[in-house]
């Protein structure tokens, strides 16, 4: 049965008419270096075969999914640092056969005796907008080895605006390389400061997303690439999220972040919100925030902070305590021009090195305990440089 399956596999490469087609990726989550999770949406409920395996044996494995029309499969016993390619087929008409409906790639991550890895970050673009469609088109130029994205995937946080706001906007880069997800507020939907939101994720997001089971998914998690651990926080509760997680001292969340910050011996710690500590955009810094996160990363000498939420480029001098600190400060970036309607600054600080109210992202590569930072706008222009030396 098998071989006359895989037989038919290799023969049939286009969609019959009158197959079901993929509606939605397929898109790659949570990997490690020996594992990644493929996920896609058929237009019905059927059954699908996934082959994979290191490049170009694509056949080596086979895995057979149930009937249904969101698909899900972890791929585990890969090879670090190795290309692999994964085939998913689909049945023909009336279920007769089947065809090949997709064919792609992906790297896994390096081991930490590899040193080095690139990724792309960016924030708030569930917009649907040109700018948000030219910033994915300028993406793609680049091969990172993964994606930060720092919340506000989709406006409304409605499942139904995803494929208009994130799914197909960066279809290409979904499918061949991970994305790495933070909550903003608008994942949150409408609702999110009353008893109305209650179970918005659970219906919007939840079902069609997977996170390291490092934390509390799909709240907070952390991930490790190479020499470099990255702690992806919910900080949604000090905008008033009524379901979000407490991030106060003394919370689940705040001990859970404390201890694996100490237990962590990796050269790089990157801390991931949406809303910014340090910003001077159109957002208030909430007080409450900043004084409950900021020792804590300041006592575990955190790198680099990653920030979305403000609709803007801006880069800090290395801060502590309000104060640039070349020595023990930490440098925050916000990430929030992804596609959204763009914020003016609110007011100037001395600690604000850069601040642009333009469309970006950045690229960001490490090399052992090199890190450089390029971001570009719209056009694909590079708007500001950093470097950070350990």
């Amino acid at each position: 049965m098998r071989a006359l399956l895989a037989a038919a596999l290799a023969a049939l490469c286009s969609a019959p008419a009158g197959a079901a087609v993929l509606e939605r990726g397929p898109y790659l989550e949570n990997m490690t270096r020996e594992m990644v999770t493929v996920r896609f949406r058929v237009d019905e409920a059927t059954p699908a075969w996934i082959s994979y395996g290191a490049a170009p044996d694509c056949e080596r494995f086979l895995t057979t999914l149930p009937e249904q029309k969101e698909h899900k499969l972890p791929l585990f016993g890969l090879l670090p640092d190795t290309t692999h390619c994964y085939r998913i087929y689909l049945p023909a008409v009336q279920s007769t056969g089947v065809y090949k409906a997709f064919e792609g790639r992906f790297v896994t991550f390096r081991e930490e005796e590899k040193p080095y890895f690139s990724f792309l970050a960016f924030g708030d673009s569930g917009s649907g907008s040109e700018e948000q469609l030219e910033l994915a088109g300028q993406m793609s130029r680049f091969e990172p080895d993964f994606a930060l994205h720092l919340g506000d995937m989709v406006e409304s946080g409605l499942d139904t605006d995803a494929d208009d706001q994130y799914f197909r906007p960066y279809a290409g880069l979904l499918s061949r390389m991970p994305f790495f997800l933070t909550l903003g507020n608008h994942d949150y939907g409408k609702d999110m400061r009353s008893d109305a939101g209650k179970g918005f994720l659970k219906a919007n997001y939840v079902p069609y997303h997977s996170v390291p089971l490092t934390g509390l998914p799909p709240h907070y998690y952390f991930f490790d690439v190479a020499n470099a651990r990255f702690f992806v926080l919910d900080t949604n509760s000090f905008y008033g999220a009524k379901f979000a997680p407490d991030l106060k001292p003394g919370s689940k969340q705040y001990k859970w972040l404390d201890y694996f910050l100490s237990k962590t011996d990796k050269t790089w710690k990157f801390v991931v919100v949406h809303e910014p500590l340090y910003s001077t955009g159109a957002h208030a810094m909430p007080e409450e925030q900043l004084k409950a996160l900021e020792p804590l990363l300041l006592k575990h000498k955190v790198d680099l902070v990653f920030q979305g939420h403000d609709h803007d480029y801006e880069r800090t001098a290395p801060l502590k305590e309000g104060l640039p600190d070349e020595e023990t400060g930490i440098v925050y970036v916000t990430l929030g021009g992804g596609g959204s309607t763009l914020y003016i600054q609110r007011r100037n600080e001395e600690w604000s090195e850069k601040f642009l109210p333009v469309y970006h992202f950045a690229i960001l590569d490490v090399k052992d305990r090199l890190l450089n930072m390029s971001v570009y706008n719209k056009m694909g222009e590079v708007i500001d440089t950093f470097e950070l030396q350990k």
